[in-house]
């Protein structure tokens, strides 16, 4: 087998700038601007709140900024903080072959070890495509055996992204960036028993901190194996691995990327109820469904999603967004899906809510590709059937200007158009005047 971890280790020290193509810093600087929106509407979250106080009463350096509450802390407590900010709304970017979020994790290291370092946005957008185009590989390597054995690659695969974008901030060389991959293997964890729960989100804190700890570690000496990724008792063979690596994941690393196969949420759910819902607003803006009518909700769905996102009687909000059925419920009602006020713990218990949820069905359907789904209403003199799929490309003029809207919806306009203009000319800013804007 050829060695991952040496693999990934070499690309993450030795890649520069310009051997990205333009098709990847346009989605990499997307990326950036969704997670800035998200963070932001995320500060006021018990989550963010619980975890920044924990990281605030711990006693250490002054070298980054927690994000909702603005106070200095170490670079790996901002991260953790940060990264569980970021996740907190369940907004953030997905992507289907990495089975998960791969800026949540990789960006929040960016940022806090970037104000550590003075970095400039270069510097960090430079770390940060590094990190997520090698998340994005081993996530798909570990692929959905990995998931469907219970683990969540936002922790797992995103604490070895976190660790190159740590890494190359640091200017670690090439035997030291492989060390500290063999050093994370060990501490990458992350289950999905805590989805629907404030575990979900720390998942991604948790692997922006094991980045940073991984990489200090080893510029401070500390030796680890240099392939404990694909090692007998590796990290692979000990979490579910399938024991097949798909071409597309080692193939052509530096010349071609699978990063830009990103997913934007334009949902505040989980992203396995989007292409229901997709199909559904579609089917709304063509039908007067009225709700007291409908008998039945058929939703067919790849199996995947079935442990992930069909919480059947949710009784939260945060529960709410991992429900197919009440999320159908709210859609047929009218309540905006986009707006995260929508998911609270009022709507699981509204009566009308309560009773067209109960009429939805949900069809496990082989068939059907994780970015697929149908949904079939019966209104009661007619049923009416869609389909739709994620995976169908947005132009790129037309994605940006969603990706704008939404953020301007949760960062304001004028933080917006900064953050953009920024990420415009990432040489001569740097990355405190980002965290500034996040801040304040």
């Amino acid at each position: 087998m050829v060695s991952i971890t040496q693999l990934f280790g070499s690309y993450g020290a030795n890649c520069k700038l310009d051997s990205f193509n333009d098709e990847m810093k346009f989605f990499a600087k997307m990326s950036i601007l969704d997670w800035c929106g998200v963070a932001y509407a995320g500060k006021k979250e018990p989550v963010s709140k619980i975890v920044s106080q924990m990281v605030m009463e711990e006693l250490g350096v002054n070298q980054a900024r927690i994000i909702s509450t603005g106070h200095k802390v170490s670079s790996r407590g901002a991260a953790l903080a940060n990264g569980a900010t970021g996740h907190a709304l369940d907004y953030d970017d997905t992507h289907f072959l990495f089975v998960g979020h791969p800026t949540s994790s990789a960006l929040p290291a960016a940022l806090a070890l970037g104000e550590e370092l003075d970095s400039s946005i270069e510097d960090i957008l430079l770390a940060y495509m590094a990190g997520v185009e090698v998340s994005t590989r081993i996530g798909h390597i570990l692929g959905y055996s990995h998931y469907n054995a219970g683990f969540h690659q936002t922790a797992t695969s995103g604490s070895f992204g976190s660790t190159i974008v740590a890494s190359k901030l640091l200017n670690l060389n090439e035997s030291q960036t492989i060390n500290a991959l063999g050093l994370v293997s060990t501490r990458a964890s992350g289950i999905k028993s805590q989805f629907g729960t404030m575990g979900k989100p720390f998942h991604a804190g948790m692997a922006a901190s094991n980045g940073i700890e991984a990489a200090k570690l080893s510029k401070l000496g500390f030796v680890s194996r240099d392939d404990g990724i694909e090692c007998e008792q590796g990290f692979f063979q000990t979490h579910g691995w399938n024991k097949e690596i798909p071409p597309r994941a080692i193939e052509n690393l530096g010349t071609e990327f699978l990063f830009p196969e990103i997913k934007y949420k334009f949902h505040a759910c989980c992203h396995g109820l989007h292409s229901f819902l997709e199909a559904l607003d579609e089917l709304k803006k063509v039908n007067n469904f009225n709700p007291e009518t409908i008998k039945e909700i058929q939703i067919e769905t790849n199996p995947t999603w079935l442990k992930v996102c069909n919480i059947e009687k949710p009784k939260t909000g945060l529960e709410s967004k991992f429900s197919y059925k009440l999320t159908a419920a709210m859609s047929i009602y009218g309540n905006d899906t986009s707006d995260l006020d929508s998911y609270n713990d009022g709507v699981c218990f509204e009566d009308k809510m309560v009773s067209l949820r109960d009429k939805v069905n949900i069809i496990p359907n082989d068939k059907l590709t994780d970015t697929q789904s149908v949904i079939s209403i019966n209104d009661g003199s007619q049923v009416i059937k869609n389909t739709h799929d994620l995976s169908n490309k947005i132009e790129k003029n037309i994605l940006e200007n969603k990706i704008i809207n939404k953020s301007v919806s949760l960062l304001s306009k004028s933080k917006s158009e900064l953050i953009s203009n920024m990420l415009s000319k990432p040489k001569s800013n740097n990355v405190s005047s980002l965290v500034d804007c996040l801040v304040s």
